[in-house]
This record gives C-alpha cells, sequence and structure tokens, in this order.
C-alpha cells in the first residue's frame, strides 16, 4: 500500500505584507534594509537578483498573455485565469520560500533595480509595501563609478570576467542614464501607488536618522524601535569610499563630485540627468556649470 502522508504536498506559510526597498544602485537601499533589519519585527537577507532575472522585463506578464489569448484551448484560458491571479500565484512560492528563510519574520527585499519591475512585484505579493530610497544623482554616480574600490582585489578580476561587474561601475555614460532610469521608474510607481510605496530621502537617513525611520515604521505599521536609528547613527556602510565594514558615521567624509568631475563628465551628466535632479529637487539650472541646463529634458 502507498503511503499518502509522504506523497502530500508540505505544508508552507507566508508573509502577508513584506517590504520591498529599491532605488538606483549606490542610493542607500541596503543601508535603510539593515538599519530595518534592527528591529524584532523584520528580517533583512542578500539581494535576490534572481527575482530579476526570471520575472523582470515583463516577461511573466509575456507569458501570461501568450497563453490567456492562445486562439485555441489552453489550461489559463479554459480557467479563466486573470492576470493578478496568475501573478499572486507565482508569488506565493517565492514568499513561502523567503518566509522560510526569515524564520517567519516579515521579510526585507532590497535589491535596487527592483524597481524597475515594481508593478510585477506588487502583483506577486499583493500585500507588499515598498520604500523608494532617493538620493542626489551626482552622488549616486560618483558612487556608481568608484564601486570597485569595495572589492576585494582577489575577487574583482573574477567578478569582472564573470559578468558580476555591472557597466555602470565602469562607464559613466552608463551610470548616469541608470540613475535617471531607474529614478523614473520608481517614481512612477511611487505616485500611482501611494497607499504601497513610499519615497525616503536619503539625506534625511543620514541627517535626521530618528524622524525619518519614525515615519518609515509609522508607513509600514510597525512598532517604533531604537535599533534602526541606532544602526544608522552609528555606522556608515556599503560606501565606495570607506574600508570594507564602513566607519563610524561621525568619520564619515563623502568627495564632492561636482568638484572632482572633469567639465565633460559635468556636462554629461547635465545632459543625460539633468533635468530629472531638478525635477527630484536636487538643483536648479543656476547649480550646474554653464551652458548645462536642467530646464531642457532631451530624454
Amino acid at each position: 500500500m502507498n503511503d499518502v502522508s509522504a506523497a502530500a504536498p508540505p505544508t508552507f506559510t507566508y508573509c502577508p505584507d513584506p517590504v520591498f526597498v529599491f532605488g538606483a544602485p549606490r542610493s542607500g537601499t541596503t543601508a535603510l534594509a539593515r538599519a530595518l533589519g534592527m528591529h524584532g519585527d523584520f528580517y533583512v537577507g542578500d539581494e535576490t537578483f534572481f527575482l530579476w532575472e526570471l520575472y523582470g522585463q515583463g516577461r511573466v506578464e509575456k507569458v501570461f498573455e501568450q497563453w490567456a489569448t492562445r486562439p485555441s484551448s489552453s489550461w489559463l484560458r479554459r480557467e479563466q485565469v486573470s492576470r493578478d491571479e496568475f501573478l499572486a500565484a507565482v508569488g506565493l512560492g517565492i514568499n513561502a520560500l523567503f518566509t522560510r528563510s526569515s524564520g517567519h519574520r516579515r521579510w526585507i527585499d532590497h535589491t535596487p533595480h527592483h524597481c524597475l519591475m515594481a508593478d510585477t512585484l506588487a502583483g506577486m505579493v499583493p500585500g507588499a509595501k515598498f520604500l523608494h530610497v532617493l538620493r542626489d544623482g551626482r552622488e549616486v554616480v560618483n558612487s556608481m563609478i568608484n564601486i570597485a574600490a569595495t572589492v576585494p582585489a582577489d575577487e574583482l578580476d573574477d567578478m569582472r570576467r564573470r559578468g558580476f561587474l555591472p557597466p555602470w561601475g565602469h562607464d559613466f555614460h552608463a551610470a548616469c542614464t541608470t540613475w535617471r532610469d531607474a529614478t523614473r521608474a520608481a517614481a512612477d510607481f511611487c505616485t500611482r501607488q501611494p497607499g504601497r510605496a513610499l519615497t525616503v530621502m536619503h539625506a534625511d537617513l543620514e541627517r535626521y536618522p530618528e524622524a525619518t525611520l519614525a515615519a518609515v515604521l509609522r508607513f509600514l505599521g510597525a512598532p517604533l524601535e531604537e535599533g534602526p536609528a541606532t544602526f544608522l547613527r552609528r555606522d556608515r556602510i556599503n560606501s565606495s569610499f570607506t574600508p570594507p565594514g564602513g566607519v563610524p558615521a561621525a568619520e564619515y567624509r563623502r568627495p564632492d563630485p561636482w568638484a572632482a568631475w572633469s567639465a565633460e563628465q559635468r556636462a554629461r551628466f547635465a545632459d543625460i540627468a539633468g533635468a530629472d535632479l531638478c525635477r527630484c529637487g536636487f538643483a536648479s539650472p543656476g547649480d550646474l556649470a554653464p551652458g548645462e541646463t536642467c530646464a531642457i529634458d532631451k530624454n
């Protein structure tokens, strides 16, 4: 006789309201996530780039559309499965996997470029909340092009050879467009989903960690705890300009990119991302070098 219990599917649990922290790379997404990880209700793991590989760029929606609208019969069409139902079912397995790893705490994903697939994630995890970390594009680009300094020398060649070092880490143009495109995508999502998404200014996290994190925790419906703000007051982590492991916040000094860049770099940044820099409130036309304007958006 077959053992029926052995064939039964395992039970699982899932988190009803996880958190996605996203923004342009080098915007402070890891710092905010790790700060929230100091709160007793939350769990923070590593970045989950595989979600982008599996579901990014509308891949999962394209598959659904193809088979839900097949002229002849298909399972999705016959069962009248909606897009929202399909995405939620796909996301349930991922959620259960993350929940198991989180020890059943409220898990946080902090993969920066998930802002480019936020609508997909919102459908896959209907109860999720989203935090967009917004940072001055000049600081972001400067951090991007100096990211190699954060990688141990014995790992750097291997990362380059295997394609783990992104183009924006060595290409100034790619860094500028990455900040611009990620910021636009995240801002658009936050505008359309005000009840599910909150923009968090990177500068406020640094200058006013207590008040900023209190607002974040209120938005997430979590009780106030001191751990997250204490973490941000104490450490500067994942910076392109500090030793591995970070430095005490009081000792941290960030270089001024506008002073360090060449005139050509300043002009290129202004041409690619100047309009967005002004739109986000980080600069006005007078802040840019002569001949570099953010009054006209060419993109």
